[in-house]
């Protein structure tokens, strides 16, 4: 009897051992390892909204309704698709109701209700007066309340009639966070361990070397196809590579046009290519050697734009003729292109009286790719007209904001976070903007004409298109004129990796690694 019963107990432990090792076995899915230039500071998804954060915030939150930039096969359409809802209805011109999925879980096990809705988009959050975090004011601007039908129904309410605000729930600040969670663990720890309903969760952060995260498998949009991601700080492009050819990495992000050709040269690598919807921009301090607009305008004319482009991108990207992107709805086609005008350069300058002043260019290292490249392109172009430009490279943006040091130039990017003026032209220019409100030092900001805002103010505000269209084209008259800065160029991002990795990359700097976008296999 005995002998028996031993016999099934150990029967029964070879049944569990089986069943176990079965188990560890089934997740054969990859985990993927991505070299990135930089890492962000916070992983909330208003605080921290810059090109290296969004490549990671992207995959582990969602949007009530999402935008499918596959939806022509380009990675910029604009097409909106159900997102964390599965239907949206305008009540009136103020008022939009969406359904929520039912049984959708965040990253800790808990459902998905419209509570969360309110909390995310409320005003002491993001965008009433003296928010938690006023980033987000710029793209919340509109939005005056958020009102729950029930556990899965809630209405968004804008201040003022507003023709883009779907499309602005589609985008950045729109993310859903876990009410519950943030306000049990406060902002400063959820940013460092964020719960969003994204594919992917947070795993482990180590400052300066990598986050990764781990695939939240009861996702709604499908079981994630890869079980982890790494995302590794590696600044150097040279090393990025080497990793890549060595199998370190799967993925390596913001690789120069030059390098194209050695990364194809390797058999089992490819690379993916896009033109971003993202544009590299100069900022004019309009103070000092440059108070006056002619010496202002002046830079921007004495720019080359096509030689850089030729130079430095291979000629496959381009500058926006004013600032707006051919994929806007208001695109205005027939505004003037950036001119390269050397002799009214001279001409301005000498009606200006400037005599030779210094002006100062300083900018961070590796703030955006060829920057250095271009700026000491530009620095040969501005001395051939007059212009004595002296460039400061600095390790980082506190050294370029400093107020106590001089500074007249500055380098900047402008993400087009929406096919529409609103979704950059005036969040970052308008009356809101940093621009307008340079918090480290007041005589830096941009003393605008009071008509550009009024212009501003019509664009969010108006519902007819056509004064709309028109109020842009004046604001960009007046911005051209007034040149508190000037537009360089969309750079071309290419992304390095294995062969058998089908990921394609958008027009913004989402990395999205939601199912349909990323597999694995010999045939990708």
């Amino acid at each position: 009897m005995l002998k028996q019963l031993l016999k099934g107990v150990a029967a029964a432990a070879l049944s569990l051992a089986v069943s176990a090792g079965a188990h560890a076995q089934e997740d054969t899915r990859p985990d993927l390892t991505v070299a990135v230039n930089n890492l962000p500071d916070s992983l909330e998804g208003i605080e921290e909204m810059g090109n290296v954060a969004v490549r990671i915030t992207y995959s582990m939150f969602d949007s009530l309704i999402r935008r499918d930039f596959l939806a022509d096969g380009s990675g910029t359409a604009s097409k909106l698709v159900p997102g964390l809802a599965e239907s949206w209805t305008r009540i009136d011109d103020r008022t939009l109701e969406l359904k929520l999925r039912e049984g959708v879980t965040f990253h800790d096990g808990s459902e998905l209700t419209s509570d969360d809705i309110v909390f995310s988009f409320n005003p002491g959050r993001g965008h009433g007066y003296a928010p938690l975090i006023g980033a987000a004011r710029r793209f919340m601007l509109t939005i005056s309340h958020v009102e729950p039908v029930d556990k899965y129904t809630v209405r968004i309410v804008s201040k003022e009639p507003d023709v883009l605000l779907e499309q602005r729930l589609a985008g950045y600040a729109f993310w859903v966070v876990n009410a519950k969670n943030y306000m049990t663990v406060g902002k400063d720890a959820f940013a460092r361990k964020p719960i969003g309903t994204g594919p992917y969760k947070m795993d482990e952060w180590v400052d300066g070397e990598y986050i990764r995260l781990v695939s939240h498998d009861d996702y709604f949009g499908g079981k994630p196809t890869a079980k982890s991601v790494t995302f590794v700080e590696v600044p150097e492009t040279s090393a990025r590579i080497a990793g890549l050819v060595s199998g370190e990495y799967d993925i390596s992000v913001n690789i120069p046009p030059d390098q194209i050709a050695t990364i194809e040269s390797y058999d089992d690598l490819k690379v993916e290519q896009i033109v971003l919807d993202n544009t590299h921009m100069l900022v004019f301090f309009t103070k000092g050697p440059l108070e006056d607009k002619r010496v202002r305008q002046a830079l921007s004319l004495a720019i080359n734009r096509p030689l850089l482009r030729e130079a430095l991108w291979d000629n496959k990207n381009y500058t926006p003729n004013g600032h707006q992107l051919p994929a806007y709805t208001m695109w205005i086609k027939d505004y003037p292109e950036f001119a390269y005008d050397p002799e009214k350069a001279k001409a301005l300058l000498k009606e200006a009286g400037y005599d030779g002043e210094e002006i100062i260019y300083k900018l961070p290292m590796n703030y955006y790719l060829l920057s250095m490249e271009a700026a000491q392109a530009m620095q040969q172009m501005w001395k051939e007209v007059g212009l004595n430009v002296t460039l400061q490279p600095v390790e980082n943006w506190s050294q370029v904001t400093d107020p106590d040091q001089p500074v007249h130039i500055r380098p900047w990017s402008n993400t087009h976070r929406m096919p529409d003026p609103l979704g950059s032209f005036v969040p970052q220019w308008g009356k809101d903007s940093g621009i307008q409100k340079n918090k480290q030092d007041a005589d830096r900001a941009w003393d605008a004409p009071a008509r550009f805002n009024e212009l501003q103010d019509v664009m969010v505000s108006s519902t007819d298109w056509d004064v709309r269209k028109q109020a842009y084209r004046d604001a960009l008259d007046i911005w051209m004129d007034e040149a508190p800065g000037t537009m360089l160029y969309n750079p071309l991002e290419t992304y390095a990796m294995r062969k058998d990795i089908g990921w394609k990359p958008y027009g913004l700097y989402y990395m999205d690694l939601r199912p349909y976008n990323l597999q694995f296999g010999a045939g990708n």
